[in-house]
């Protein structure tokens, strides 16, 4: 039998989301499709257009893979987009919750699915679930704690859902991760992707897209990257991918059009102003400078053995370039690292830190005490650093950090931030950098840059998007003669891929 509610939703008529024209549009063409793609750009009503497309399609049953932060959306909207009778479970490892808007009610995981399989249930379901939950260390997990030595991921095959849907689909670009390879192996009548970065650091990344789509015309991955990709081999035999070939471009953007559309921001929302752009460049200081040289030294050597860029150990010595642009290092051991065959140095940032002092300059400088700043680094210590100097200086701040639950998150960035008086939100790129809304906020700063656009366009998607009154300033505070200006230039090379099959 199907759950009986014992309270109802709290969402008024007023507050339910009208279908745009644009995206009845979209559903037309999506739903008789048995797979199907949204590619839209950060803020163009995925979310709603894509749980609009369940009902749609007329599903019984379906099952909803978003990151723990996208979680939120689905929490806020499905009921502004869906009847009252539609139920919304919230997946985690060991349990499962209904939710109805604010209010959860513990149901039994292992009843509820059964329930789902057989079919004996009255009205349409919906399973939320996050991408963690689809590594082999969540279903030991949750196998080892269940009476019938179950995983989580085993239940969740033993259904044939009518529809999976992926939300920030382009988590599946390693065709090898734990969490691409279950998730492949779910059972589903119908699937849908959906995601506004389609490939995060080269055109073969959208092959396990498709592979998961339509697995039987899109089974060789080797195939796909040799047809669509311009690839060079270097003088060790690697070959290296330098972008689409320019003869299969128009193919590869028709492909990825008749999966889906692509709306973009700035003809969705005509009367949200596009983001003002700005360098900011600052001087190392000594110390900074020091160690920043060492490092440089050693990459020549790595560079003069012939060891490639994509080295983990050059990657790992450019990440450390990076660290050091942000704040000053101070060593705090030495080791030998049998893998990478060397010493390895471990460090933490430490003030002094020039880009702080800027940070500290513009919010000095704001024209409005009430506007509101987010920051972003790729790096924890800058950002505990900063948290020293607002305490200091007497701002509000709100720091969002992996150690704060999903609801604490979730009511941070949705409710205290937009509705308090705290002028700063600090996050790393990796936790704050997708799936929130901080549309009120002014200005955007990034302490430093990922190696991915995907990354930044996800990141300024955070204001710059429905809701959004003014103008944002995204400001960019790069080091003088450092890493900072090589990593802009893969950001520059990586872009124009991009643009090619998902650009206007």
């Amino acid at each position: 039998m199907s759950t009986v509610l014992d309270f109802e939703p709290i969402v008024d008529a007023d507050d339910r989301y009208e279908v745009r024209d644009w995206q009845r549009r979209d559903l037309n063409y999506l739903s008789p499709m048995p797979y199907s793609a949204n590619w839209s750009q950060m803020g163009c009503f995925k979310t709603s257009t894509g749980l609009w497309l369940l009902e749609k399609k007329k599903v019984r049953n379906a099952l909803i893979i978003t990151s723990k932060m996208g979680k939120g959306a689905y929490f806020s909207d499905f009921y502004r987009c869906l009847p009252h009778t539609w139920e919304l479970y919230n997946l985690g490892i060991h349990g499962a919750t209904l939710r109805i808007e604010d209010f959860e009610k513990k149901v039994n995981l292992i009843e509820e699915l059964m329930v789902t399989r057989m079919g004996h249930h009255n009205h349409p379901r919906v399973f939320l679930a996050h991408f963690d939950i689809f590594t082999e260390a969540a279903n030991n997990s949750s196998y080892e704690k269940s009476k019938d030595r179950m995983g989580i991921v085993d239940r969740l095959r033993q259904i044939e859902w009518d529809v999976i849907l992926v939300d920030e689909a382009h988590r599946l670009k390693n065709r090898k991760a734990q969490w691409t390879v279950n998730i492949k192996r779910m059972k589903a009548k119908q699937k849908h992707i959906m995601t506004g970065t389609g490939f995060v650091n080269n055109p073969a990344e959208m092959w396990s897209l498709l592979n998961f789509l339509d697995k039987d015309t899109w089974s060789s991955y080797w195939t796909f990257r040799n047809y669509f990709c311009d690839q060079i081999i270097d003088a060790r035999g690697f070959r290296h991918i330098r972008g689409s070939l320019p003869y299969r471009v128009d193919e590869f953007r028709d492909l990825r059009k008749r999966l889906g559309p692509r709306h973009t921001m700035a003809r969705v929302h005509k009367g949200i102003t596009k983001p003002i752009e700005s360098i900011h460049e600052v001087e190392l200081k000594t110390d900074q400078k020091r160690m920043y040289d060492e490092i440089k030294n050693l990459l020549r050597t790595l560079d003069q053995q012939g060891i490639p860029l994509s080295s983990p150990n050059v990657l790992s010595q450019l990440n450390r370039l990076r660290q050091i642009c942000v704040g000053t290092p101070k060593v705090l051991n030495h080791a030998f690292d049998q893998k990478q065959n060397r010493m390895v140095t471990d460090i933490t940032l430490v003030e002094p830190s020039t880009k702080l002092d800027e940070v500290m300059t513009i919010l000095n400088e704001l024209d409005e005490p009430d506007q509101k700043v987010v920051v972003f680094s790729n790096f924890k210590d800058p950002l505990l650093l900063l948290e020293a100097r607002l305490e200091k200086a007497g701002i509000k701040y709100l720091h969002m950090e992996q150690s704060h639950s999903e609801r604490q998150r979730y009511t941070m960035w949705h409710d205290v931030f937009p509705n308090g008086d705290h002028k700063v939100f600090m996050s790393t790129l990796a936790l704050g950098g997708e799936s929130i809304n901080l549309s009120c906020a002014q200005y955007l700063i990034f302490l430093d840059k990922s190696w991915s656009p995907k990354d930044m366009m996800q990141a300024v998607g955070r204001v710059y998007r429905p809701g959004q009154t003014g103008a944002v300033e995204v400001i960019y505070i790069n080091a003088k003669g450092t890493v900072d200006r090589y990593v802009q230039s893969k950001l520059t090379t990586k872009g124009k891929w991009f643009d090619e099959i998902f650009g206007d």
